[in-house]
């Protein structure tokens, strides 16, 4: 393995660098250089090292601007070994070779997050030097060792103290870190200022995201497709916030439904005990209580409990003893996934006797919505992505009752109840609820149907199905687009809705309005369409 005789260190993160280069120089006789804070740290720590200044024999400039921008550090850094015209070059200017570059970049993400960040700070944390000597370090790694992050700190001194040096799957694994790294430094630069000159663009000229593996998935969409789940490396808050207590190994299906899961509960909040059940990312249940968790889940559970087998189940509060109970013991219940922000620990206790139950603990995840939402969705299609914001406004855009007949305040609540069911659920969609004394809660949801007036018709056929019959007299119900004609109106008055909520917008509006008077039926047009495809 080639020797390492020469290391040049600028950190911006000190963290373990002292008992790093303290080894480096005790055990293993590395020279070092150094510079700036870094050099100041070496030397109150006891540590020789040469300033860099004395090095180049080239002060320092512009505060600090200019320091390893140098021809005997970056050709150091840069000149091949084993090519003879690098080595007389080296030799003619009096370049000496460096061995290691150890450097991590000011910290200019952690910066510009700061709310009260001005434009010249964030500017000065734009690093120059560094990203230079790692990307030089790196483009010539089968000669130079490069560590851009603390991290890496013990990984290198075992192999140095196992084998003498650093074997090239190290440095090739160093290198294509360092070109990762800059990618996402870069990426956030360019995203900052793109922001601070246009604060209130949306879609820009340019989309530069880098994303991080968080873990392989069980499997992908089917048995014989490998996945992953990234995360967006700029983004502070998803999916990778959430923990898993136990189960199985999530896989790519898994995640879908929980992100679909985590998105209904982040619309209906944490005022009351909310509970969602959702199969192939739709919901085919979900129940309101204003005081008790285990009655909004059975409430959930009674809509299609068929369907709930094998489902993903979340709840918008600390999950209870009862619901663990209810959940492991009650007959023909199978769980996929359980979403929770807590659990009682005797809940817990009685989960994890279910071994292949996937427990996922949410924590304050549902508390921050409005932080959630400000990266826009991203979904993937052949050769690109689609890109929108997320459909995360205000549900109703206005209240226009259009019908002769006017609901009430608990029909409007149940109203609106609705419409959120239907836009969590794949167009064309329909959900039928009901209120009850303590809350709301789905007595059929019809999804992803070609015809509004079939998601109708099965959304009232499941309620039936499973005992609705009677609780479909005098529902509501909410469709996530306008009717295009009266026909889809009238097999919902004829399963028993009492009122309805769409957006309005048909170019046969006047015909549906005309029918609901007919049928004495509540229209409500919100101006917010809600399609989920």
């Amino acid at each position: 393995m080639k020797s390492i005789k020469r290391a040049i260190v600028s950190v911006f993160d000190k963290s373990g660098v002292i008992e790093f280069v303290k080894v480096l120089v005790n055990e293993f006789e590395i020279e070092i250089l150094s510079t700036g804070g870094t050099g100041k740290l070496l030397e109150e720590n006891g540590i020789d090292y040469i300033k860099i200044s004395d090095y180049t024999e080239s002060p320092e400039m512009f505060n600090g601007r200019v320091k390893t921008l140098h021809p005997r550090i970056e050709g150091g850094i840069l000149f091949r070994r084993e090519i003879s015209k690098d080595v007389q070059d080296a030799d003619k200017y009096n370049i000496q070779p460096i061995d290691m570059v150890i450097c991590n970049l000011y910290q200019f993400k952690e910066a510009i997050a700061k709310p009260n960040t001005t434009l010249e700070e964030a500017l000065e944390l734009i690093d120059i030097g560094g990203p230079t000597m790692i990307r030089a370090a790196a483009k010539n790694f089968p000669d130079v060792v490069v560590i851009p992050s603390p991290k890496y700190y013990d990984k290198i001194l075992k192999e140095l103290r196992d084998s003498g040096g650093i074997s090239d799957k190290t440095r090739a694994k160093l290198a294509q870190d360092v070109f990762t790294i800059m990618a996402d430094y870069d990426a956030s630069i360019a995203n900052y200022l793109q922001s601070y000159y246009n604060p209130n663009l949306i879609m820009g000229g340019h989309l530069i995201k880098v994303f991080e593996k968080v873990q392989d998935c069980r499997y992908g969409e089917n048995w014989d497709q490998t996945a992953a789940y990234y995360r967006d490396s700029s983004s502070k808050y998803g999916l990778h916030n959430l923990k898993q207590i136990s189960g199985k190994q999530i896989s790519f299906n898994n995640y879908l439904d929980i992100d679909s899961c985590m998105q209904i509960l982040l619309d209906f909040g944490t005022q009351h005990y909310v509970t969602a059940i959702l199969k192939h990312t739709s919901p085919n249940g979900v129940a309101i209580d204003k005081k008790d968790q285990l009655i909004s889940v059975k409430k959930a559970f009674s809509t299609d409990p068929l369907s709930a087998f094998g489902g993903i189940w979340g709840v918008n509060k600390e999950l209870t003893k009862k619901v663990a109970d209810f959940i492991v013991n009650k007959e023909k219940i199978f769980v996929e996934v359980l979403i929770a922000p807590s659990f009682e620990q005797e809940a817990l206790e009685i989960l994890k006797q279910k071994e292949n139950l996937r427990i996922i603990e949410c924590k304050d995840f549902l508390n921050k919505r409005n932080k959630i939402y400000k990266e826009p969705e991203i979904r993937g299609v052949l050769g690109g992505v689609l890109v929108q914001e997320y459909d995360c406004k205000p549900i109703i855009k206005e209240w226009n009752v259009v019908s002769k007949r006017k609901v009430d305040e608990t029909e409007k609540e149940a109203l609106i109840f609705a419409y959120k069911v239907s836009k969590w659920t794949k167009s064309n969609s329909a959900c039928f609820a009901q209120v009850y004394d303590d809350g709301l809660y789905t007595l059929g949801i019809g999804a992803g149907q070609h015809s509004r007036v079939h998601v109708v018709k099965l959304a009232a056929q499941k309620a039936i199905e499973f005992g609705h019959k009677e609780e479909l007299k005098n529902s509501v119900m909410g469709t996530d687009s306008f009717f295009p004609f009266p026909d889809g109106l009238e097999v919902s008055v004829e399963s028993g809705a009492k009122a309805i909520i769409n957006p309005g917008g048909s170019m046969r509006d006047d015909m549906v309005i005309k029918r609901a008077d007919e049928l004495d039926c509540a229209l409500v047009f919100c101006g917010k369409r809600v399609f989920r495809h």
